[in-house]
């Protein structure tokens, strides 16, 4: 009976120590900040930033993070003003301490890490889209994709070859490597179809080999998995059908009006054939959607359709508050316009310098925006300090938007729910071309949020004054 008990016992041990081998830990040193920030995944993906979990330091200034995974995981770390990316590993940990006012990587894998950090990889925007604009074959783009891809494994090779990094490792980095350029490869093809439809039959089979080479069922879910996944379940099958005829950009132009664009993408991501991997997309994309602040009400039945199709769905509560925040939303609007938001009569004004001229006699702070953009009401948090410091420092807040004449009722719906005191313009096309032309920050096209200062002489001060989100910086300027 003895030796059955201690059997018994000896299993347990086993069984807790097999346990917490599978726990994997991130250890950070330093005594600059208060708290730590660490953004990890929901069962491999990220949800924008709803696990985020805040960690404070023990009495040795060390902020120590565990976590249960069976899979590597990719995670982002917020120390003060300082972003990193690692990955955690089953059963190992990652050390990070402070040096000379900078953060380094120590343990078996920190010339790893520090790769995953170096790596230039700039997002799909505008500037970097417009490199691949006359790129009109396979060829072409394979080209340059090849040769980028090659420097990164280059420099992996070179941390295999001097044993800076282990094999386990070495593979995720290569995964990593791999389905980013799968995943530029498919935007660069994919935002063609906004300009010429059909894409060249060549560029579409490269997709496809992609796609076959690359797919969306891995264990491993790497930093741009949700992107890659959205770009094809989404950007591809809609070329898929507009190409079949089923649609014309024509319809996608009135679902876009109607509010019906939403639940036509939805079905599309959802319906994929793997049910995993549907769900995950579905997912990113409702969160996604709803944390650009456009306030659609189709997203609430898309999330409703989205609990229906994967019902007690892990990430359902994750969506949830976003949802809810669009639901509070028509709520608000459905009230008066605040006393203290003013509106400029003259939308024919065809100039900033015009209107400055007619606004001499006062300092202004000016917030160019639109209700498209989700960086401009990310700002708008900041309003309620940002609106003491402007009246201490004897500034007016005048707020342009760039949106268009049909979006008037949106414009003065965002202004009622964000409670945007000030002075209102909605900018005529002409505006739009002469700013384009002579204030914008970018070469040939305009970036929002843009910031000015106007002083009482009806002077542009500065054309790139700081973020309300920068009011430290805002203040000493002012």
């Amino acid at each position: 009976m003895k030796q059955l008990l201690f059997l018994l016992l000896l299993f347990l041990c086993i069984s807790c120590v097999k346990e917490e081998e599978k726990l994997a830990s991130m250890e950070v040193k330093t005594d600059a900040v208060a708290f730590i920030e660490i953004r990890n995944s929901i069962d491999g993906i990220t949800l924008w930033d709803h696990k985020t979990d805040t960690i404070y330091p023990n009495e040795k200034n060390e902020f120590l993070f565990t976590k249960d995974i069976k899979i590597p995981e990719f995670v982002s770390i917020k120390i003060g003003d300082t972003r990193l990316n690692s990955i955690l590993l089953p059963g190992k940990k990652v050390k990070i301490t402070s040096l000379d006012s900078t953060y380094v990587f120590e343990g078996t894998n920190k010339a790893g890490m520090q790769f995953l950090n170096d790596v230039e990889r700039p997002n799909f925007y505008m500037s970097e889209s417009n490199k691949y604009k006359n790129d009109t074959t396979a060829v072409q783009v394979t080209k340059k994709m090849e040769t980028l891809k090659v420097a990164e494994l280059k420099k992996l090779q070179k941390l295999v070859k001097d044993q800076e990094i282990d094999a386990e490792f070495e593979k995720i980095l290569k995964q990593e490597i791999d389905y980013f350029y799968a995943l530029r490869t498919s935007q660069i093809v994919t935002v063609k179809q906004y300009g010429k439809t059909p894409i060249a039959a060549d560029l579409i089979l490269l997709i496809d080999e992609t796609v076959q080479k690359y797919p969306l069922e891995t264990s491993y879910k790497t930093s741009t998995w949700s992107m890659y996944a959205e770009t094809i379940l989404k950007e591809k099958r809609t070329y898929d059908v507009l190409t079949e005829g089923t649609i014309t950009k024509d319809t996608l132009s009135s679902f876009y009006k109607r509010d019906a664009l939403h639940p036509f993408y939805y079905n599309m991501i959802s319906s994929y054939e793997n049910k995993e991997v549907a769900e995950k997309a579905a997912a990113t994309y409702i969160i996604s959607e709803a944390k650009q602040r456009k306030f659609e009400k189709s997203l609430i039945s898309v999330y409703e359709q989205f609990q229906k199709d994967f019902p007690n769905s892990i990430y359902e509560s994750y969506l949830t508050p976003d949802i809810d925040e669009i639901r509070e939303y028509y709520v608000k609007i459905s009230g008066e316009m605040p006393a203290s938001v003013k509106f400029y009569e003259n939308e024919n004004i065809a100039s900033l310098n015009d209107l400055l001229s007619d606004l001499k006699g006062e300092k202004y702070y000016v917030d160019l925006w639109a209700t498209w953009c989700s960086p401009c009401k990310r700002e708008f948090k900041h309003n309620d300090e940002l609106n003491i410091l402007l009246k201490e420092k004897g500034y007016k807040k005048l707020y342009i938007s760039l949106d268009k004449p049909e979006q008037r009722a949106k414009w003065k719906q965002d202004i009622k729910y964000f409670d945007l005191s000030g002075l209102h313009l909605l900018a005529s096309k002409k505006f739009f071309v002469d700013f384009e032309t002579n204030h914008s920050l970018a070469d040939g096209y305009i970036t929002i949020p843009q910031y000015l200062i106007i002083d009482a002489t009806g002077n542009l001060v500065t054309n790139n004054a700081p973020r309300p989100s920068q009011m430290e910086k805002l203040r000493e300027f002012l």
